[in-house]
């Protein structure tokens, strides 16, 4: 079986922000859509998750997560979509799979936009220039073992 979304959020998690870590083992417990719908919740409010300080301060572990999933469940293409588009698609889903969908290879074209969402949603979270860069580096990097050009 390929790499999922879990797994590519652990791994970079674990490179550029292991103090968060904890978080997302506390999220783990739930299954990727409850994931997402936490994160994206929490991301639209600016809300911590109730678990405790430490985790108030994370802000990898959203910008990942929900980037990845949407690479995955709607394409590089429907990730780069206006946040009304997003989330009238994610309302009218129906079902859950069965099981966790695979990271798709990706294009080195799919790749740069990849990088670019993460720059600009960790922006958007506060992360610095530098680190979001850093960030987006690393999931790339990550995203591109999994069979990308």
């Amino acid at each position: 079986m390929g790499s999922t979304v879990r797994h590519v959020v652990r791994d970079v998690v674990a490179a550029r922000a292991p103090g968060e870590l904890a978080l997302l083992d506390t999220l783990l417990v739930l299954d990727d859509e409850e994931v997402g719908r936490a994160l994206r919740g929490r991301a639209r409010r600016g809300d911590t998750l109730g678990f405790g300080i430490a985790e108030a301060t994370a802000v990898v572990v959203p910008v990942v997560w929900l980037v990845v999933d949407e690479v995955v469940n709607r394409g590089v293409g429907a990730a780069a979509d206006s946040v009304l588009g997003r989330l009238r698609s994610r309302f009218g889903r129906r079902g859950l799979p069965e099981e966790a969908a695979e990271v798709p290879a990706l294009t080195r074209e799919q790749l740069v936009v990849v990088h670019q969402l993460v720059v600009e949603r960790g922006a958007a979270a506060g992360i610095g220039p530098k680190e979001a860069e850093a960030l987006a580096d690393a999931v790339v990097s990550r995203l591109a073992r999994d069979g990308g050009e």
